[in-house]
């Protein structure tokens, strides 16, 4: 069986101020997976267009972060939903 593991990265700079899910933990495609409190004071929700199960977070709540930081990584279930 095919796997797809997806590196999820921040597309922002700023601070994680929650870390919403946990490594194994199952998401549906659009759920939030963490807030990052901008630059400009916006919390902004970050999510993947996939469902799946986290394999990882590699980073934890204070920590600041900029586009380029990886926050953690997803295996994709491999399932076609019809969500938009």
């Amino acid at each position: 069986m095919n796997e797809i593991v997806h590196t999820i990265n921040s597309p922002y700079y700023g601070t994680i101020e929650q870390v919403v899910t946990q490594p194994l933990d199952y998401v549906y495609e659009w759920e939030t997976l963490f807030l990052v409190k901008t630059g400009d004071g916006n919390l902004e929700h970050i999510n993947v267009g996939v469902s799946g199960h986290l394999l990882s977070i590699e980073v934890s709540q204070g920590e600041e972060i900029t586009p380029v930081t990886v926050l953690g990584t997803l295996r994709d279930d491999l399932l076609i939903t019809g969500s938009d």
